[in-house]
């Protein structure tokens, strides 16, 4: 026997849900947006197929609420809230599909983000192209998106030129001798991803300036 759905009827709880009755009976409730895109009618048979693709919907929906939630409390990247939102329970799949719809709607943007928080990183201190790229990476920024973000927040500003502001700050509020002064901030450069020549010559050039 061929169920059908007898009964598409507002929500006395939420007028933005639908109740779905099947022979019937209460099947379950869906909200206005589920039952429009599923195309769900009255005397529309409700078999395996319509059945999978509400839980679908729903899962989806339900992932989407949480990603608001998330996207409303701070920025996120793509794949970070993918992994966000399977931790949080969601299939990866439906997760996937979830982030996607709302990188569809505007709601994310990995270029944006990461420009974001390139700004934020180097409010702090300067910083080599290399450190950015491996920071990027830890959030889960595609290496094609993060390069250009790189581009766009370090225009106009060398490498050299971000190596000598660091070394001289660094140079300012380390204490020791010459020797070891120099081979503290050399490291330090060395994990801000700043190449070794460039390093040298950044604190050739703040040891100069102090030296003035």
């Amino acid at each position: 026997m061929t169920h059908l759905i007898t009964s598409i009827e507002p929500s006395e709880d939420d007028p933005n849900f639908r109740d779905i009755y099947v022979q019937g009976k209460f099947a379950m409730t869906l909200s206005i947006s589920a039952v429009e895109e599923l195309k769900l009618t009255i005397e529309q048979p409700w078999d395996d197929e319509t059945s999978n693709a509400v839980e679908t919907c729903t899962a989806i929906e339900d992932a989407r609420h949480i990603a608001i939630d998330l996207i409303s409390r701070r920025t996120w990247g793509c794949n970070e809230l993918v992994r966000r939102l399977v931790k949080r329970g969601s299939d990866k799949t439906i997760a996937e599909q979830t982030v996607k719809q709302l990188c569809d709607d505007g709601w994310l943007d990995d270029h944006a983000f990461a420009c974001a928080l390139i700004r934020q990183w180097l409010r702090k201190e300067p910083a080599g192209r290399r450190w950015l790229q491996h920071k990027l990476f830890e959030k889960e920024i595609p290496q094609e998106i993060a390069n250009p973000a790189i581009d766009e927040e370090l225009a106009g500003i060398s490498e050299q030129d971000s190596a000598d502001e660091f070394a001289a700050k660094r140079i300012a509020k380390t204490s020791g001798d010459d020797e070891t002064v120099q081979r503290k901030v050399m490291a330090a450069l060395s994990r801000k991803g700043f190449a070794a020549d460039i390093s040298s010559q950044a604190i050739r050039s703040a040891q100069e300036a102090d030296n003035e």
